[in-house]
């Protein structure tokens, strides 16, 4: 039943649809009604850089020389609408060299994206450290986190990310399940228009 529906079948979807909320956000201590549900992290990713494209036009964004395609592309890609994009290398461990990155003081950093595990080498970056460098030049941060959930700890108001992307099927769950964790201070557009699910 579609759970927007006023039927009985419709009802129950929305109960189940809700008590699955409730768990994911209790599994990332955050807020249910921070859990937007998508069908895929990449899905995920890409409505976290698009929405914030459309909603903060003068944004700069900024990504780690090592995220998985589906943030660095669609990164790549505002580019050629005439965002300013910066790859942020890593030094000889994979770890996010903060040192590195020249910050142009016309144009500062405004959305930086830093995976929490890698998914080809397992380095687990020092998060903490890069939110704390992140919030006293008022970035907003995201961390792909898809990695790491059901292997580390995965706080989601311990962090103080603004934004945290998980998927299902990396701790067993169904395939064609993810989330958005955002902190509701951010103004976001949506990025699939025409349906009223997930707002």
């Amino acid at each position: 039943g579609n759970p927007a529906s006023n039927h009985k079948f419709g009802r129950r979807a929305q109960t189940a649809i809700e008590e699955a909320r409730e768990k994911v956000a209790c599994s990332v201590n955050a807020h249910p009604s921070q859990v937007i549900f998508t069908a895929s992290g990449t899905e995920s990713n890409n409505t976290i850089i698009n929405g914030i494209a459309q909603n903060y036009p003068e944004t700069h964004f900024a990504y780690s020389a090592i995220e998985h395609p589906c943030i660095s592309e669609p990164i790549k890609s505002l580019s050629k609408k005439g965002f300013v994009t910066t790859k942020i290398p890593v030094d000889s461990q994979g770890m996010l060299d903060l040192d590195k990155i020249e910050n142009d003081s016309k144009n500062p950093i405004s959305f930086l994206s830093v995976m929490m595990a890698n998914n080809e080498t397992g380095i687990i970056q020092d998060l903490p450290k890069i939110i704390e460098w992140a919030k006293l030049k008022k970035i907003i941060t995201h961390t792909d986190a898809v990695q790491a959930l059901g292997k580390i700890t995965v706080d989601f108001e311990m962090l103080e990310v603004d934004a945290m992307t998980i998927s299902s099927h990396k701790i067993y769950g169904p395939q064609g399940v993810a989330a958005l964790i955002l902190n509701k201070k951010i103004d976001m557009s949506a990025f699939i228009m025409g349906g009223g699910q997930e707002k």
